[in-house]
């Protein structure tokens, strides 16, 4: 039998050992059996070990998951409900530029959060924009709609360039309605 055949049906009891499947010791006769004197029993603890490990990863990265997007709703409520100009913005600013780290980071390990993270660092730089535009040029709603095409053409470029569907949508999406609103209530 074929060393990829033997792998497999190994897997294969050790997953119904896992799961209980087959009592433990028909498990091990088939084990033994199969594994024809080999040392499996090491590879066995290596992919438990392996397993384990992945299961850690998972859950820490669900965890920061949960603290990034809890984050990002205190920093948006922030920008918005204080009096204080420049922490906000500045601390807002450091949470993009880490939730960007991290997604590309998550990206290249294909995780499924990295998306997540785009999306809040999107709407988070979002909110920055708006509060910048109350603080320094309210007085200027141009500015305002400068800035809403700004953070949509980002939207739309970074969907184009990481082949986030939602993203292109998004930004193409909001491009067409601001520039909409701008020829209709400006022009």
């Amino acid at each position: 039998m074929s060393l990829q055949r033997k792998q497999i049906i190994l897997n294969e009891i050790a997953f119904w050992k896992k799961n209980k499947l087959l009592p433990e010791h028909y498990c091990d006769f088939l084990i033994a059996l199969y594994a024809q004197g080999e040392n499996i029993g090491m590879e066995e603890k290596e992919n438990s070990s392996k397993a384990i490990l992945a299961k850690d990863r998972k859950n820490k990265t669900i965890l920061y998951i949960i603290l990034g997007v809890i984050t990002s709703i205190l920093l948006a409520s922030l920008l918005f409900m204080t009096t204080i100009v420049f922490l906000p913005i500045v601390v807002s600013g450091i949470t993009i530029i880490v939730f960007l780290y991290i997604a590309i980071k998550l990206v290249k390990n294909k995780s499924i959060f990295a998306p997540l993270l785009m999306v809040c660092s999107a709407l988070l730089l979002l909110a920055v924009s708006f509060k910048v535009w109350e603080i320094y040029f309210m007085n200027y709603p141009l500015i305002l709609i400068y800035l809403i095409i700004g953070n949509c053409s980002i939207w739309l470029f970074s969907g184009l360039l990481q082949k986030l569907v939602y993203f292109s949508i998004s930004g193409a999406i909001g491009i067409t309605f601001t520039i909409f609103y701008l020829f209709y209530f400006y022009l």
